[in-house]
């Protein structure tokens, strides 16, 4: 090709009206960065809506299926099964317990911790929400020395405390678990922010005529120093909140694309159910790097 021909394709390319390279303008840059915090306002919007109705409900549920378990009449329960009805007149709590106090326990109540010692035996201990899920704890701040305290097992036995103690520990001060010692009861959950390690703990002694426990209900308590954290929980919480995170991030990228090549309805239809599982994911497993009992 000669260069006068080249030269005459390179003027039919320019009179084409398609540039070589197209770079978004003001305009579609300012839309993009709009879009961009709508979405995240959205997002935070959803998860705010969720904790304080989604949280809530699912442990209600879960509760009412334990309530239901509860009335089946056992000398045990295995791990995750209704084990104890706590009742605290004073200020209208009324929970079944579960047997277990790691997040997926707590879920639907409080959770009577595995190793401490069941009731008539020594050390109670019963971990519960103060603030996330149903939070059944939340009011633990107004009992006062004297309060009474009733905890009935699977087998109708009646175990009446009365509080002797409300304070404040550190996360060091895990001998407030200690299973060994006298009857007693000890109800633990978080008494500062959703990153304070402080915890408040009623203690409260067991108050007139105990009932005996059966020889097929009695266990042998552990009479050790090395009771662990207050937060146990598995490893595979952290994962899960990993994973839900990821996928509510490329759900959001997903969103961005689809809205660019197809109508906004089309990219919340496809997109926004990704996003949402994700973020349930991580309401889900928040237990995982906050206190257990938050």
């Amino acid at each position: 090709m000669s260069v006068v021909e080249e030269d005459d394709v390179a003027d039919q390319d320019d009179l084409s009206g398609e540039p070589d390279d197209v770079t978004p303008g003001p305009a579609e840059r300012g839309r993009g960065g709009r879009a961009l915090v709508l979405t995240v306002l959205a997002a935070v919007l959803g998860i705010v809506m969720l904790v304080v109705f989604l949280l809530p409900e699912s442990a209600q549920v879960r509760q009412q299926h334990l309530r239901d378990e509860y009335r089946e009449p056992a000398s045990g329960a295995a791990v995750g099964e209704a084990a104890l009805l706590l009742q605290i007149p004073v200020i209208g709590l009324d929970q079944v317990v579960v047997r277990g106090a790691e997040p997926v326990q707590l879920r639907g109540g409080p959770g009577w911790r595995e190793g401490s010692a069941p009731p008539g035996q020594g050390n109670t201990v019963i971990l519960g929400h103060s603030t996330l899920w149903s939070y059944p704890f939340g009011k633990l701040d107004a009992l006062v020395g004297g309060n009474r305290i009733f905890v009935r097992t699977r087998d109708d036995r009646v175990y009446l405390y009365k509080v002797t103690e409300v304070t404040r520990v550190d996360s060091s001060a895990t001998e407030v678990m200690e299973a060994d010692g006298p009857t007693r009861l000890t109800l633990i959950t978080s008494a500062g922010g959703p990153f304070s390690s402080e915890r408040l703990v009623v203690t409260a002694a067991a108050a007139g005529p105990q009932p005996e426990v059966p020889d097929d209900a009695r266990v042998l308590v552990p009479d050790t120093d090395d009771v662990g954290s207050f937060d146990e929980r598995p490893a595979t919480g952290v994962l899960m909140l990993l994973a839900g995170a990821l996928v509510a991030a490329a759900g959001v990228f997903a969103l961005r694309d689809l809205r660019r090549r197809y109508s906004a309805g089309v990219a919340f239809v496809v997109g926004g159910p990704v996003v949402a599982i994700g973020v349930v994911l991580v309401l889900f497993n928040l237990n995982s790097f906050l206190p257990v009992t938050y």
